[in-house]
């Protein structure tokens, strides 16, 4: 009778084991699609009021970025590829890095004076021209 305990025991053990294993490998398994942004914009207009960024993780590859628009207090992810994105981002990682507020991140700076339109540029033949004429 001890001899049948003793297998029993073994057994027991080494089933335990066999099924500890078997849960450890499927717990890390990869799930793709699993982002909190399906789908991004490239830039927003308007107030900024919040700034959300999540790095790559297991369950999503991209970097997330989530901002909170002042008028409708709506959140907007933002692709992290378009130029909003990286400056965003750069701002961000920049605060973390110094300890200060996030908040400068949101602020956008205005242009002085409003909208101009730019100067137009002298043709190529008009610039070579005057130069040519003034070195004689």
């Amino acid at each position: 009778m001890a001899l049948n305990l003793q297998a029993v025991c073994q057994l027991a053990l080494l089933s335990l084991c066999c099924l500890l294993t078997t849960v450890r490998e499927t717990e890390g398994t990869y799930v793709p699609g699993r982002c909190l942004c399906p789908e991004t914009t490239k830039r927003v207009r308007g107030q900024l009021t919040d700034l959300k960024i999540y790095p790559a993780s297991a369950t999503c590859s991209n970097i997330t970025v989530i901002v909170t628009l002042k008028s409708n207090n709506s959140n907007v992810c933002i692709n992290p590829e378009a130029p909003m994105g990286k400056q965003l981002i750069r701002c961000w990682e920049r605060t973390q890095k110094l300890g200060s507020d996030m908040k400068v991140c949101l602020r956008r700076r205005r242009r002085r004076g409003g909208r101009q339109p730019r100067p137009q540029q002298k043709a190529r033949d008009q610039t070579r021209r005057a130069s040519s004429s003034q070195s004689k």
